[in-house]
């Protein structure tokens, strides 16, 4: 456990039991001894923590064509399945959207590997989600399956009817990452036409999944540790 010691901001000592908030199990929890697959614990993290603000955001990290890291954070928008993916997906992906302009696109194209990871502050849980980046565009993603294409845009027009009207104003936005000028049209107010109606999925807007292989979680409370390799089996390992 050495290697996982940190210290405190002020200068304390901090250890893992330190960031959990207490020790086995903190309050009053019981130590859970058994193995659960990652989906069904993530689950119930997901419903603890419901209610918690930007409990829903994520961090992804990919590599630039350099091979240099670059990690951001995205919301997550609930999984997909029965949409095909690789095998060691077992049918099922978590969602996210982004901007086909932006940097993580280019790079993830060119090494689609990512590692997401998702903090639950309120129960004290990590999930480490490694797998592969896909991006849904206009065109799709070229499987030449016509129903898994077809599924997969109904899919990402869905996402882009149920987000909020600034985040759909977004995606008409000037190009990301280029110098600010205050120049061009301005962008049709929440991505709706002058009657209201939300406007056609742009091809700005991208659905993009992350295809799990492997999962690790670590829940600080009682420093229970658990490795899933999808489509394989759940392990306890040493935290």
């Amino acid at each position: 456990m050495a290697s996982l010691h940190t210290r405190g901001g002020d200068g304390s000592d901090e250890g893992l039991t330190d960031i959990g908030g207490g020790g086995k199990g903190g309050k009053g929890e019981s130590v859970e001894e058994g193995v659960v697959s990652w989906r069904e614990r993530i689950t119930g993290s997901i419903a603890r923590s419901r209610k918690v603000r930007g409990g829903n955001y994520v961090q992804i990290a990919t590599v630039d064509e350099e091979g240099k890291p670059r990690c951001r954070t995205v919301v997550f928008r609930g999984f997909i399945d029965n949409v095909g993916g690789t095998a060691a997906a077992g049918g099922e992906a978590l969602k996210m959207i982004t901007d086909a302009r932006s940097e993580k696109v280019g790079q993830a194209r060119l090494q689609p590997a990512c590692e997401m990871v998702w903090w639950f502050g309120k129960s004290s849980e990590q999930y480490r989600i490694s797998g592969d980046l896909m991006f849904v565009g206009p065109e799709g993603v070229g499987s030449g399956d016509e129903e898994r294409e077809r599924q997969l845009q109904i899919a990402r027009k869905s996402q882009w009817g149920s987000l909020s009207d600034p985040a759909r104003e977004q995606f008409y936005w000037s190009n990301p990452g280029l110098p600010y000028s205050g120049e061009g049209d301005p962008p049709p107010p929440g991505g709706r036409d002058s009657d209201g109606k939300v406007l056609p999925v742009p091809d700005t807007f991208l659905l993009v999944l992350l295809w799990p292989k492997e999962v690790k979680y670590l829940r600080l409370t009682d420093n229970f540790a658990q490795l899933d390799v999808v489509g394989g089996e759940a392990t306890r390992v040493n935290p």
